[in-house]
């Protein structure tokens, strides 16, 4: 199911009009933050790949996830600034143009970089 769900996001990524629709590249609350490496979730860009993210000093690979309508939902396999591995629910939901993204209980919305 996973393998599935990641080859159909990597589809869609590569299938132009359809990019706009899913969550795969680089967003940031503020597009004046996307070359930036902040250390806010305000201020720090988020990057998303078909099998993981990163945003400020955590990288995540995508454990378990399951979509529904617009969104992703994920467990994050995590490895914050101490090292260490910690499990971290994402949500991510596309909106129009607009990436909602839960991390930790906390909703930042975010445009995608140029």
């Amino acid at each position: 199911m996973r393998t599935c769900l990641l080859a159909a996001l990597v589809l869609a990524g590569a299938a132009g009009p359809a990019w706009a629709a899913e969550p795969i590249g680089r967003w940031a609350a503020d597009i004046r933050h996307c070359q930036e490496s902040g250390d806010t979730l305000k201020t720090a860009p988020l990057t998303v790949t078909a099998t993981s993210l990163r945003w400020l000093s955590q990288h995540c690979t995508f454990g378990k996830m399951y979509k529904a309508e617009r969104a992703l939902y994920i467990e994050g396999r995590c490895q914050n600034s101490a090292g260490l591995m910690v499990k971290q629910p994402i949500t991510l939901a596309m909106k129009g143009e607009r990436l909602d993204v839960t991390w930790n209980g906390e909703l930042t919305q975010m445009r995608r970089c140029p």
